[in-house]
């Protein structure tokens, strides 16, 4: 179910939808300078948004990292936070409008050789496949594959940088530049739907799983995604069980 932006307070004076946005931009970690750098903040106001952020519980200390400066990992709550809107409840109909126009664009997309990136897997999940007409967000997972070969000798930076010029966007930094490509194809699927909330693959993979929880395979090797699931869900208990002796509990 997607968790209404509406209903969360702000963190550090922060509003909900700028903490979501450092949420959904760390890509589940970060350092604590990182804030500095992207959101200009100055050190002292960094680390007060990280530790309020860490005191409600949208983050917690990575402890495996060796670095001076503190990392974070973000918690389930903290993703159900990247996944939160805003946006009105729809009704079921126009819930399954939203999906089929998405899965348009999908195949507009991998069948664009333009677009530097491809959509090798999709799942819906959330409310979506949930009793009810009136639905929260479409919920979707995208998996997203490079059209080109990562090679040792970086020959994709420049492809890639030269993609982002092209597109006759500003850029503030190299990582932005590598970072169009996928960027442009989340925007194409997104179209600016504000009742479809795309996640990337790896966060479907690293969301909590209840009893609850259901998804279904629109794009891809359902076998193939159930294996991945059920990794990831071992993965997560390991890391609770690390967590725990580290601590001591």
């Amino acid at each position: 179910m997607t968790l209404d932006l509406n209903s969360v307070a702000p963190v550090a004076g922060e509003s909900p939808k700028q903490i979501r946005e450092i949420l959904r931009r760390s890509r589940g970690r970060f350092r604590e300078d990182w804030l500095s750098d992207v959101f200009r903040y100055d050190r002292l106001r960094a680390k007060e948004i990280v530790k309020a952020m860490e005191s409600v519980g949208y983050l917690r200390r990575d402890l495996r990292a060796s670095s001076p400066i503190p990392w974070y990992a973000i918690t389930d709550a903290g993703r159900d936070l990247t996944r939160a809107s805003a946006a009105k409840r729809i009704k079921r109909e126009t819930a399954i409008a939203v999906l089929s126009e998405f899965i348009e664009r999908v195949q507009s997309v991998n069948s664009s050789p333009g677009y530097l990136y491809f959509v090798k897997r999709v799942a819906v999940f959330g409310s979506f496949l949930q009793h009810g007409e009136r639905l929260g967000d479409v919920d979707v997972a995208v998996d997203l594959t490079s059209r080109v070969v990562f090679d040792r000798e970086h020959k994709w930076v420049e492809l890639f940088q030269k993609h982002a010029w092209a597109s006759g966007r500003d850029f503030s930094s190299l990582e932005e530049e590598i970072f169009w490509p996928r960027q442009e194809v989340h925007l194409a699927l997104k179209s600016r739907k504000r009742s479809l909330s795309i996640q990337s693959w790896r966060s479907f993979l690293e969301m909590e799983k209840t009893k609850e929880f259901r998804y279904k395979v629109l794009l891809g090797d359902a076998n193939e995604v159930r294996r991945e699931v059920a990794a990831a869900q071992r993965r997560q208990q390991q890391e609770l069980i690390a967590e725990h002796l580290d601590s001591g509990s």
